[in-house]
């Protein structure tokens, strides 16, 4: 097994709702896994820098579970991966705590496999029920000018669902969704995403007024904890609920369908058991007649084509998808960025993830990374009091 931690710059900085230190700085971290084979191929997976924006945690947790993998037959992958879960404490205390360190090393196993059959990932789990897949542009909350103007650029761009976040102060929620609704007309999608910061009460009372600028679905609109409060609150308002962080893991999705509390799940491989939790859950939603989509946590296109071939191999994932892909300056992968043709990418054909590390590109960024990132505080968050603190603390009023 062998480590790297690269950094690759962004066009432009981001607010991530739940302010997480560095996350939406002027570069996007992560680790890269490679999975040597003895004879063979050499898998690869992407781990994303979670714990306090330090690429080395996320590294060290990593390399603690790496005498768990190295010796094993790579095509072993479900017993390598219930052998994890036993040794880092998943098993008891389930999986979304750590389960996105160990994601690269699943997602290499994975790589592994369709390498040793010499086939897509999608081929190996059924085959493509779409070549292409749909992403969402997403909107930088700002003022409702500066927001119509970036969702008019983003149609003309070729994307045909626009998603915002509310949560904030419901009069600024609702002046910013009128301007974007007027901005772009009847045609495009949008999508509103709260974090669960609105209170049942006040959810039912800002989306009874929101549904008047034809919401596609209203995410995580109230906390995830009561999936049948959830399930109250969809009964009663007039847009369709999707649920997220009620349904990031395997046992999460299955109380949204037995609640009946979403019209759609959003899905995510690192934070879940694997790609096996999400296929699992995919599976799930797709007999409960839901469709799906996948989450982003800011992925290069190691990931991104592991959410590809996982959006290609399942028939319910059908709705576009979260990515802040398009915000990369360049990639690790060979060829560099894979290229959106409005807003879609093509599902890669190659065998496993279908895409392949560029040496020279990898170099580059980890070196980036140890010069510019390694070791530096956290850039600091904008000077936004409301942001910082109110939206933080998620009033509920």
């Amino acid at each position: 097994m062998r480590t790297t931690a690269v950094a690759v710059p962004q066009h432009r900085t981001y607010r991530s709702s739940w302010r997480r230190s560095g996350h939406g700085a002027n570069a996007l971290q992560a680790v890269l896994v490679e999975l040597r084979t003895d004879d063979g191929p050499t898998g690869i997976g992407e781990t994303p820098v979670v714990w306090a924006g330090s690429a080395a945690v996320t590294t060290a947790l990593v390399a603690a579970v790496a005498p768990l993998v190295v010796g094993s037959d790579p095509l072993d992958h479900d017993l390598i991966r219930r052998r994890l879960y036993a040794e880092t404490g998943m098993a008891h205390l389930g999986t979304q705590g750590i389960a996105w360190a160990l994601s690269g090393i699943d997602t290499a196993l994975w790589d592994l496999a369709g390498k040793l059959a010499g086939l897509p990932l999608h081929r190996l789990w059924g085959g493509a029920w779409r070549t292409r897949s749909g992403f969402h542009a997403d909107l930088v909350p700002d003022q409702p000018e500066q927001m119509a103007e970036d969702a008019r650029r983003q149609v003309a761009a070729g994307f045909r669902t626009l998603y915002l976040k509310v949560g904030f102060a419901p009069e600024e929620d609702e002046a910013r969704v009128r301007a974007v609704r007027e901005a772009v007309g009847d045609g495009p999608r949008l999508r509103i995403d709260a974090n669960g910061a609105w209170s049942p009460g006040l959810a039912k009372r800002l989306l009874d007024r929101l549904a008047a600028y034809d919401l596609e679905y209203a995410e995580q609109p109230i906390p995830p904890g009561d999936p049948a409060e959830l399930a109250r609150l969809r009964a009663r308002v007039p847009v369709p609920i999707l649920a997220h962080e009620s349904s990031l893991s395997v046992e999460g999705t299955l109380a949204v369908i037995r609640h009946g509390a979403a019209d759609a799940v959003q899905l995510d491989p690192r934070f879940d058991a694997g790609i096996a939790g999400a296929r699992t859950a995919a599976q799930m939603a797709e007999v409960a007649g839901l469709p799906a989509l996948t989450h982003t946590f800011g992925e290069l296109g190691v990931c991104t084509a592991l959410m590809l071939q996982f959006h290609a191999a399942h028939r319910n994932l059908v709705l576009d998808s979260q990515t802040y892909y398009p915000n990369l300056t360049d990639d690790v992968i060979a060829g560099g960025p894979l290229r959106f043709d409005g807003c879609f990418l093509e599902v890669p054909t190659g065998p496993g993830l279908g895409v392949e590390l560029d040496p020279d590109r990898v170099a580059h960024y980890a070196a980036f990374h140890a010069r510019e990132v390694a070791g530096r505080p956290a850039p600091p968050p904008p000077d936004d009091p409301y942001y910082d603190r109110e939206y933080l603390v998620r009033p509920r009023a």
